[in-house]
């Protein structure tokens, strides 16, 4: 009896570590099959973003005022869209002059401190993101995002900048503000002299009693522009990005940076 309960014990253990060793492999073969699949999907979604890209491409050239692409069905369940966005509509952090940006942070609420030690930060390192700069928290970067960037060339377009971006600049009174606001959708203005001859003679002088400085701090149409780029799969959370710096040329856009995630 004792050999045969030895024997049948012995025959309990291989049986465990069998379905023990079978289980082992059903889940590694699992793993293999997600992380497969996991990666085709990648490859895809990636594949979607660059097609994506060439489309916004393309599209741009026959329409330089294309700001954004409806989500675009590539076929099989593969989805892409972009948008392009002037990071000269907003003041750049790494260039902005402190007390200029104290004024305007303090104007929506951020404390002058955080904005002091921002600009301080931001001008040692090429952030892109203003959550990466300390002592700006999720909250405050929501409300700096729609006038404070770090990215483009540090000019401001004064044929896209909000109203309270426009009047921190040199030489900008309140009418010249205005009327650079209102003449965007039918004539925008072209030239620092436009906008000249298009005030009343005690705006005018103010503006030309900084005009250097109005000129060498503004430009009428985009010098930069960012597009971001998504490609993805229907039914599933992969989504492949890109970051493209570009600057139109020639009815184009020619590609200067890419940053891919």
């Amino acid at each position: 009896m004792n050999r045969r309960g030895f024997a049948l014990l012995a025959v309990l253990w291989v049986l465990t570590a069998l379905t023990a060793l079978t289980g082992t492999g059903l889940i590694v073969a699992r793993l293999g099959y997600e992380t497969t699949r996991n990666r085709v999907l990648l490859a895809r979604a990636e594949w979607a973003r660059e097609a994506c890209e060439g489309i916004l491409l393309a599209r741009f050239a026959t329409n330089p005022s294309l700001r954004e692409t409806a989500t675009i069905e590539l076929g099989r369940d593969t989805w892409c869209r972009a948008t392009l966005d002037d990071p000269g509509e907003k003041l750049n952090l790494n260039t902005v002059d402190r007390d200029v940006l104290v004024t305007l942070l303090s104007s929506i609420g951020v404390q002058a401190g955080v904005a002091e030690s921002a600009s301080a930060v931001a001008r040692r390192g090429a952030m892109h993101d203003l959550r990466q700069v300390p002592g700006i928290d999720s909250t405050i970067a929501e409300k700096l995002t729609p006038f404070v960037t770090l990215r483009g060339t540090g000019v401001v377009n004064v044929n896209a900048a909000r109203i309270e971006v426009l009047r921190l600049l040199p030489g900008m009174t309140e009418e010249a503000a205005l009327v650079l606001t209102s003449r965007r959708g039918s004539r925008p203005l072209r030239s620092a002299d436009d906008l000249a001859g298009a005030l009343s003679r005690s705006s005018r002088a103010v503006l030309l009693n900084s005009y250097p400085e109005f000129v060498r701090a503004t430009v009428f149409e985009p010098q930069q522009l960012i597009a971001t780029v998504e490609g993805g799969v229907r039914g599933t959370p992969i989504v492949a990005r890109a970051t493209l710096t570009v600057v139109p040329a020639a009815g184009r856009l020619a590609v200067i940076r890419r940053e891919t995630e």
